[in-house]
């Protein structure tokens, strides 16, 4: 039986379930193929037996260049900002 969670905030739920949905992942993130020695990258990215391709169509160039910028640029708390105001919304999470 599943245990009733109550959190007093969104936020304390969103930490929550972020906590209890990683228990058992090891969470590691390579911003760019350069970031490592490679290896993880030959293992992943590289591997067609292990790597999954999605076709992206971009319907508003200039949001999405915005968000690219965002995201991948030098501004950590722009990209921090972006996240803590988007992270509630998120529905589709690769992980």
């Amino acid at each position: 039986m599943i245990e009733p969670v109550e959190k007093a905030t969104a936020r304390e739920l969103f930490e929550y379930v972020k906590k209890e949905g990683s228990r058992g992942y090891d969470v590691q993130r390579y911003k760019r193929p350069g970031g490592d020695d490679g290896s993880a990258v030959v293992e992943t990215t590289m591997d067609p037996e292990r790597r999954t391709l999605l076709s992206v169509k971009l319907e508003d160039i200039a949001e999405c260049e915005t968000i690219f910028t965002t995201l991948m640029g030098e501004d950590v708390e722009a990209r921090r900002k972006f996240i803590e105001e988007n992270a509630l919304d998120v529905k589709n999470l690769d992980i």
